[in-house]
């Protein structure tokens, strides 16, 4: 909660259980009231028009392509139907930028993916694999946009396909999604949990199993353990047992800018869920009306709120965070999303770890930071502790927690996280 009375998430999170009962079970022991909500998202896709403000087409874009310029929709299908031509004869692709050209041709590449990737993940294309890819990228059945593109323009804006496995979510209804954690963790032995603790890891010494750390009350300590399951970033990890050579993966930083605001909402705010924005001189990848979700204003019949979400390479200084913020509002503004003189609140926080990035190298270094660091009964598991982020959503991560410790204690193998070791290796 900011001084205002405004509750934030750090980043545009929606709970969903892709079918994993246990966590389900488990969150609604947590927390008892949720509201069920049904995806409304659209994408920006004003710079194909050379516009200012919102240039609105469903979610995901690859099926919007009838509601594209003229010359734009008829290169995307000519691509389109060129690559289903020549399905027969796909290699397999070596990277995402071959993936996307394989499924999607140059032309959808150019004016979408190419500029959303280097947006959000901040790298281009080809430094990514294309295994991560699942359930996060649509693929386009051909007979449906074929069906799309006839259909006029007003009975396009209303279509939302139900993809992916966002389509209808979860969210507390009040206080966001930290809450569901910290209602968990008070519903369990106290001591289990060390909340804000303000320590720094000195070292972990695998052969001793001992970790240094450094607390603000009793300088330095030594823990001592049995078996290590390590949640922070794995590279850190790495860093600090030194068991291996330092593991070769990329990650960026994330900028959240929450913005509270005194009703009436925008037009726009009141008709969706959250907005994406691939065009590169609008700070933010995406946009969530973060107060259609539950209760997390100081009185929702007064007032309302956006999340917006800005990634940057972890080496790029140039930007402070206030100008930042600036740019942000400056942009909602002209966007129409927001008015300056109803803004109230003004959040802003700095993800230093933002998404993990899965380069094409990605699995063969986490295999070998696997194969030695299990050698020495240390596990590593998590968004970043995984660094898998096909599988790094909330719902992932809590059964990651589950399913190393069953391995573990009940030699049970584990189904949603791949260290890439076989049985005889673990």
């Amino acid at each position: 909660m900011d001084e205002n009375g405004f509750f934030w998430d750090m980043g545009g999170h929606v709970t969903f259980d892709h079918n994993l009962p246990y966590y389900k079970e488990a969150i609604c022991w947590a927390i008892n009231e949720w509201n069920i909500l049904t995806r409304s998202c659209q994408v920006d896709i004003s710079y194909m028009f050379n516009e200012k403000g919102l240039h609105l087409v469903p979610y995901p874009v690859q099926y919007a392509v009838p509601m594209f310029p003229a010359s734009i929709k008829a290169k995307c299908l000519e691509d389109l139907r060129d690559r289903r031509r020549k399905s027969a004869e796909r290699i397999p692709p070596k990277n995402f930028n071959d993936w996307i050209d394989e499924h999607f041709g140059p032309t959808l590449s150019n004016y979408f993916f190419k500029q959303y990737t280097r947006k959000v993940w901040t790298v281009r294309p080809d430094q990514m694999n294309p295994v991560w890819i699942g359930t996060r990228v649509a693929m386009i059945p051909y007979e449906k946009l074929e069906e799309f593109c006839a259909m006029n323009e007003e009975d396009l804006k209303e279509i939302d396909l139900g993809w992916g496995p966002n389509a209808r979510f979860m969210f507390p209804k009040r206080y966001g999604t930290g809450s569901i954690w910290k209602s968990m963790t008070n519903k369990l032995p106290s001591q289990w949990f060390h909340f804000g603790c303000k320590l720094s890891v000195i070292n972990i010494d695998a052969k001793r199993k001992t970790i240094m750390y450094e607390n603000e009350r009793y300088g330095k300590v030594n823990l001592n353990y049995d078996i290590l399951i390590n949640t922070g970033p794995i590279d850190q990890l790495i860093k600090y047992t030194k068991l291996c050579q330092q593991i070769d993966l990329k990650y960026n930083k994330v900028f959240v800018i929450g913005v509270g605001l005194i009703k009436p909402m925008s037009r726009v705010a009141e008709q969706f869920t959250w907005l994406y924005f691939p065009e590169n001189t609008v700070p933010f990848y995406r946009v969530t009306f973060l107060s259609r979700y539950g209760e997390m204003t100081p009185d929702n019949d007064k007032y309302w709120s956006v999340l917006c979400e800005c990634a940057y390479d972890i080496n790029d200084n140039s930007i402070s965070e206030e100008e930042i913020k600036e740019k942000t509002i400056k942009c909602l503004i002209r966007k129409s999303i927001i008015l300056r003189e109803q803004i109230v609140s003004l959040f802003s926080t700095l993800l230093p770890y933002g998404y993990p990035i899965p380069t094409v190298n990605r699995d063969n270094e986490l295999t070998r930071a696997h194969q030695i660091l299990e050698k020495h009964e240390i596990y590593s598991r998590g968004r970043f502790g995984g660094w898998k982020y096909e599988v790094s959503n909330q719902d992932h991560c809590f059964m990651q927690g589950k399913e190393i410790i069953d391995r573990l204690l009940l030699g049970e193998p584990e189904i949603i996280y791949k260290n890439g070791l076989s049985a005889s290796q673990e």
